[in-house]
C-alpha cells in the first residue's frame, strides 16, 4: 500500500469549496448562525427596559432557574410590559426565542370570575404569543411549551406554581431597532402578590446571511467534473 501524502492544487481545493458550497446551499444548512442575545438575569437586566426587576429566584431555582430572575408584577389591562431592544447590524433569518417562563401564584385561565389571565409577547408591536394560564386546571400543553412544574408551590405567596420553558420561532428580522415586550392582560389581572410572572435563561439565537466574500466564485459543470477527474486520477497513481 502506497502510503505518500498527496497534494492537492489550488485549483482542486477550489472546486472543492465549490462543491462544498453548493451541497450546503442544496441541504439548506444555515450559513452563520449565532447567538444574537443572551442573558440570565444573574448580574443584570442589560437589553431590557420597561416594567420588571431582579427577584430571587426562590424554589423555581430547583426546577432550572438561576439565583435571580425578572420578574414583573405590575397591575393593568395590560400591564406595564418588560422589552427587550436589540439593533442587528445585518438582516437575521430563522430567529428562535428560548426562554424559562414562571407563571407565579393564582394564574386564573381563561375561564374563571377572576380570569382571564393571559400572557403575551408582542415582536415590534405584533402578537406572536398570547396564552392563558389556570393553576387549578392543568399545565398548558404545546409544542412551544415544555413543563417544567406544575401545581407545586415554588415561593413567593402561598398558592401553587407553574413553569415552562418556551420555544418560539420569531421568522426574519431586517438590520436595525427591533422590540420584544412581554406582559401581562386581562380584565381582572390582579398583579403584585396575587398573580405576577418571570423569566430567565433568555437567549436569542438566529442566522446572518452569508458574506459574498465567502462564497467561491461560480464554476462550470465541465470545470467541475475535469476538477474531480483529475483528483481520481492522481489517487489512482497512487
Amino acid at each position: 500500500m502506497n502510503l505518500r501524502a498527496k497534494s492537492i492544487s489550488t485549483e482542486q481545493l477550489m472546486n472543492l469549496k465549490a462543491i462544498f458550497a453548493v451541497l450546503a446551499l442544496a441541504a439548506g444548512i444555515p450559513a452563520s448562525a449565532t447567538t444574537l442575545y443572551t442573558n440570565n438575569f444573574e448580574s443584570n437586566t442589560n437589553g431590557f427596559s420597561g416594567a420588571g426587576s431582579l427577584t430571587g429566584s426562590q424554589g423555581y431555582k430547583t426546577i432550572g432557574f438561576g439565583d435571580q430572575m425578572l420578574r414583573n408584577d405590575t397591575a393593568g389591562n395590560p400591564a406595564g410590559a418588560s422589552i427587550l431592544n436589540l439593533n442587528f447590524g445585518d438582516a437575521v433569518s430563522d430567529a428562535t426565542l428560548t426562554f424559562s417562563f414562571a407563571a407565579i401564584d393564582s394564574w386564573n385561565g381563561n375561564g374563571s370570575v377572576y380570569g382571564p389571565d393571559f400572557f403575551n409577547i408582542l415582536v415590534d408591536g405584533k402578537k406572536l404569543f398570547s396564552e392563558s394560564f389556570d393553576y387549578e386546571s392543568s399545565p398548558n400543553k404545546s409544542a412551544k411549551l415544555t413543563n417544567l412544574s406544575y401545581g407545586k408551590q415554588l415561593g413567593f405567596s402561598y398558592w401553587p406554581d407553574q413553569a415552562y420553558t418556551m420555544t418560539l420561532n420569531l421568522g426574519d428580522f431586517s438590520a436595525g431597532a427591533h422590540t420584544i415586550a412581554f406582559f401581562a392582560s386581562g380584565d381582572i389581572w390582579q398583579a403584585g402578590d396575587d398573580e405576577s410572572w418571570a423569566i430567565d435563561n433568555v437567549t436569542l439565537t438566529g442566522d446572518h446571511p452569508v458574506p459574498a466574500t465567502d462564497v467561491p466564485e461560480p464554476v462550470s459543470g465541465a470545470l467541475l467534473l475535469a476538477g474531480l477527474g483529475a483528483m481520481a486520477l492522481a489517487s489512482r497513481r497512487g
